[in-house]
């Protein structure tokens, strides 16, 4: 009798003894779920790495809302440039450039020119040199003052303006660099009298730069105020040549 066995304790024994098969199919399920976690982990850390690095090349502007609150306003392109602000800055260039007369912009005194690099050229010309990039520039205004300028503007003689006949869409070559085709005409007059028409058509490069923004709101010199508006459209002339009317490129 001590040694008989009651059917209900066979039972729980058997009911106790843990099943092998059972055991690695769960231990399989976990290194599976293990593993497609840790997939599932790489491949989102991968694109948010992606997408940081593109956003990285983007600069985010912020604004001032009327209650003294500042806030983002949106992604941008540090590169990007309109082609209306592109095309405006070559034409406001031309006109600085080729527009001669005796006057100073803001000031009733005349203009007998800007004294560089053993040359002298009107006020206007030289505020619109600082488009340009240097080098460039300087090469340029020793051209303009010694070739292209006669002396009769600055007794207010001889004046010019320009007429535009077509400035091209800007054709994007490069990251932040832009080619714009203008074709226009330059016309003399000596003494109110037309002396002559010169065409001026020319293909220009553009490259965007960081905006200059003037150091105070209320910058009181005129000359200053016109340089930093030039410059806050962050764009540089880097060559002027040129342009091919044969349609050959």
């Amino acid at each position: 009798m001590l040694d008989s066995q009651h059917p209900d304790d066979k039972k729980r024994k058997n009911l106790g003894r843990a099943n092998p098969l059972k055991g690695e199919s769960k231990a399989l399920f976990l290194v599976l779920l293990l593993s497609g976690t840790l997939f599932l982990s790489i491949l989102a850390n991968f694109i948010l790495l992606t997408n940081n690095r593109a956003l990285a090349k983007r600069e985010k502007i912020y604004v001032q809302t009327p209650d003294g609150f500042t806030v983002e306003a949106r992604e941008f392109d540090a590169l990007h440039r309109e082609s209306e602000i592109i095309k405006r800055t070559i034409s406001v260039w031309i006109q600085l450039t080729f527009e001669w007369d005796n006057d100073i912009p803001g000031s009733d005194l005349k203009d007998e020119g800007i004294e560089l690099y053993g040359t002298t050229v009107p006020t206007k010309a030289y505020l619109g040199s600082i488009l340009m990039a240097d080098g460039f520039r300087r090469e340029f205004l020793k051209t303009l003052g010694n070739q292209v300028i006669p002396r009769s503007v600055y007794s207010g003689r001889l004046k010019s303006f320009v007429r535009f006949y077509s400035i091209s869409n800007p054709r994007l070559i490069n990251e932040g660099r832009w080619e714009v085709d203008v074709v226009s005409t330059r016309f003399e007059l000596l003494d109110g009298i037309e002396q002559k028409e010169v065409n001026f058509n020319r293909t220009f490069t553009v490259q965007a730069i960081l905006p200059v923004e003037p150091a105070f709101d209320n910058e009181p010199d005129p000359f200053k105020r016109k340089a930093y508006e030039l410059l806050n459209n962050g764009l540089i002339i880097t060559d002027i040549k040129p342009l091919d009317l044969s349609g050959n490129r």
